[in-house]
């Protein structure tokens, strides 16, 4: 269980803490249908939780470091698999240390940035997902 953005007692999903071994080697069954369908209502229930969390201008900072952050993966990581799997890495690698620190916002934009990365990982099934962040980031893009 972890302490922080979504509050005690809430444990993050399976794709931002890691333990793919279950999925690379299929050894429980196909994940990908399942974490299509939690990565899609995530990416809406961590922006949810921001806004009524946060006061604005700490939403508005959330909206800009995704942002900001999605466009570093896209410049630093390759778009092909091993690129997008290095991506992934290097943020939950992030996420971790935010958590640790309790930065609360980038724990949010690390998180948001995990759900996206992951969801170009899916492919078109979580185009919501994507959507929704996209949606997200330019409502705030105005307030740089």
């Amino acid at each position: 269980m972890v302490l922080g953005v979504l509050g005690v007692g809430y444990s993050l999903p399976r794709y931002i803490i890691g333990r793919e071994e279950e999925i690379m080697f299929g050894l429980f069954g196909d994940k990908s249908e399942k974490e299509i369908k939690q990565l899609n209502k995530d990416a809406q229930v961590i922006i949810d939780h921001a806004r009524q969390t946060f006061r604005a201008e700490l939403v508005r900072d959330i909206a800009l470091q995704s942002g900001e952050h999605l466009d570093r993966a896209r410049k630093v990581f390759e778009p092909n698999p091993i690129g997008l799997k290095r991506a992934i890495d290097d943020y939950k690698r992030l996420h971790q240390e935010a958590r640790r620190q309790r930065q609360d916002v980038l724990l949010s934009a690390f998180t948001l940035v995990l759900i996206y990365l992951r969801s170009e990982q899916q492919g078109e099934p979580c185009q919501p997902a994507r959507d929704i962040i996209d949606g997200f980031i330019a409502e705030w893009a105005h307030a740089e």
